[in-house]
């Protein structure tokens, strides 16, 4: 018997949204449509970032940045007023040769500090001052050689020189502005932007640490009266629940900005941080694209996978234990002791506080990694996806070692996290939503005012010691002290030093900034930060002698401490 073509498509018909109706949804977009949720890659910067002691040029990209996304909370955040939630922003992932999303994050923000986001800023040529040699581009990376110095170019422009004399500009690019906390005011808010401070110095300890509980803190320039002045590196005496950020300088465009000194959090105590993203272009060039984070990571795992790049300003984390990533500027956080010129807060504080109870914690952090990076299969996965495949494999007991990341809801139900958790309402998500879109015009309007200088600036001119109001700005640059060692390029083991571009302030320049009117952190309950060090409080001094009058900063009692006469001969 025949069967009717009509009949039998109209069966086929049947059959198929039947085993729809049954299977209650269709067949998960293809894998080129789907975000992928990493288990590796850049920690958000106002959730924790390294401190550069010596600015470098910042990270370049040859590509636009794709549009912000719309970030959505999820119905989970910590209980309390003291968090804030603070938006994402794209990073670059060396390995993809592409952007990926850098999930928003809770934070309790260190006390009485605001964040001031992070951009990204054209640029018509990449600093190129190598002398002759060949420039090659290939598959994203840039690379001079020759001439005495190798720069690395990341992006996807290709291109080659090759001659002996200036090398040819690098293709134009996107460069990354960092972010910074900046302390709050009763008054207007002001961002002074400063020129170029000298050299670091006394970036290492004179010898052993007085006391098991000191930690060093290097040396800085202040500017005052006019002229830098410096104030001598101090040993600080650590305490168990607090961070000491050390007081540096942030490259921008405008010019540096002074990040004074602060106490902070322990990592464990920042708040919630989300996985970072890589969204397909499909995805997020549709109208109307949003995103809500739901995986967060472990921070006893990430700080036990936790690296710093200090050109970039970010830790990353996950498994960045090849050989190659230390060569691109990706370290180790106990590179800090071989390399000065960045320092490491949350190495410093957990160097002392775990070697409490454990005297060899900073050789066993060590050999973890030595571990780590000469067997492969011990490593972290790259993504959610790998780790889950991954820990379905093994014994129960074995699974948390890997597990970098988990649903937000079973860190909240956990009875032994560190946080406590509360359900938001629908009105609360919404407010925040509204604030992120403060954050981002924020974020727009600092582009401009300090890569395109629209906002008006406000010149500060101090009278000098004996000197006029509104006299002329002594020289930016004073001569090298002669007390303290003074910062040169570190010994290679990765990426060269690459100086930072010029800046437009020749003399300091104020600008007054609105921040969003975001949730507001209250302080944290039946709490108080320490008091500011002592050395960080003085600024002293006769302008005519910068070195001398930063020499008196120094007590009798810390000279001895410091272990060598800090007034220049």
């Amino acid at each position: 018997m025949k069967t009717n073509p009509v009949v039998a498509f109209i069966v086929a018909l049947i059959a198929a949204a039947s085993y729809a109706l049954a299977q209650g949804q269709p067949p998960p977009p293809p894998a080129g449509e789907q975000a992928e949720v990493l288990t590796r890659g850049p920690v958000h910067e106002a959730f924790a970032e390294p401190v550069s002691l010596q600015p470098q040029a910042g990270l370049i990209v040859s590509s636009q940045p794709p549009a912000t996304v719309d970030e959505v909370p999820p119905l989970e955040r910590p209980q309390g007023d003291q968090y804030v939630w603070i938006p994402g922003y794209w990073s670059w992932d060396l390995d993809r040769n592409d952007f990926v999303w850098v999930s928003a994050c809770w934070r309790m923000p260190p006390p009485n500090m605001y964040w001031v986001p992070g951009y990204w800023t054209p640029v018509a040529d990449a600093q190129d001052v190598a002398r002759g040699g060949v420039n090659v581009g290939v598959g994203g990376i840039g690379v001079h050689v020759g001439g005495g110095r190798v720069d690395v170019q990341i992006g996807r422009s290709i291109g080659v020189h090759v001659g002996g004399g200036q090398a040819a500009p690098v293709p134009a690019g996107w460069e990354w502005v960092g972010g910074f906390w900046a302390r709050t005011s009763d008054q207007n808010q002001e961002i002074e932007y400063l020129p170029p401070p000298p050299a670091p110095f006394d970036l290492e300890p004179p010898g052993p640490a007085p006391a098991a509980d000191a930690a060093w803190v290097p040396g800085v320039w202040y500017w005052q009266q006019n002229q830098y002045v410096r104030r001598p590196g101090y040993w600080l005496r650590q305490q168990a629940d607090w961070v000491w950020v050390p007081s540096h300088y942030t490259w921008t465009p405008r010019g540096y900005v002074f990040i004074e000194g602060h106490w902070d959090y322990p990592l464990p105590r920042h708040g919630v941080l989300f996985a970072p993203v890589y969204f397909p272009p499909a995805m997020y060039a549709r109208g109307g694209f949003s995103y809500t984070p739901t995986i967060a990571i472990d921070i006893g795992l990430l700080s036990a996978n936790l690296f710093a790049v200090p050109r970039y300003g970010h830790y990353y984390f996950g498994d960045y234990y090849d050989d190659a990533y230390a060569r691109q500027g990706i370290y180790p956080q106990f590179d800090s002791d071989r390399d000065r010129t960045w320092y490491d807060p949350i190495y410093v504080h957990d160097r002392w506080y775990y070697g409490r109870t454990d005297r060899q914690w900073q050789e066993h952090h060590r050999q973890e990694y030595d571990r780590l990076r000469k067997d492969r299969n011990l490593r972290p996965p790259h993504t959610y996806r790998e780790m889950e495949a991954r820990a379905a494999r093994l014994p129960e007991p074995q699974r948390k070692s890997i597990e970098l990341a988990r649903p937000l809801t079973t860190f909240a139900t956990a009875k032994t996290s560190p946080l406590k958790y509360k359900q938001m309402q629908t009105t609360d998500r919404q407010k925040i939503v509204k604030g992120a879109t403060e954050v981002r015009k924020f974020r727009e309007e600092r582009g401009k005012w300090e890569s395109a200088g629209e906002s008006p600036a406000q010149p500060a001119a101090p009278a000098p010691a004996g000197g006029k109001k509104g006299a002329a700005p002594n020289p930016a640059t004073p001569p090298p002290p002669t007390g303290g060692k003074t910062a040169t390029p570190p010994v290679q083991r990765g990426a060269e030093y690459v100086r930072p571009r010029g800046v437009r302030a020749t003399a300091p320049q104020r600008v007054k900034v609105a921040p969003p009117q975001v949730e507001k952190a209250a302080p944290a309950p039946a709490e108080q930060a320490p008091p500011r060090p002592p050395e960080e409080q003085k600024r002293g001094g006769s302008a005519a002698e910068p070195a001398k009058a930063a020499a008196k900063d120094v007590p009798k009692s810390d000279s001895k401490r410091l272990g060598r006469d800090e007034t220049p001969k």
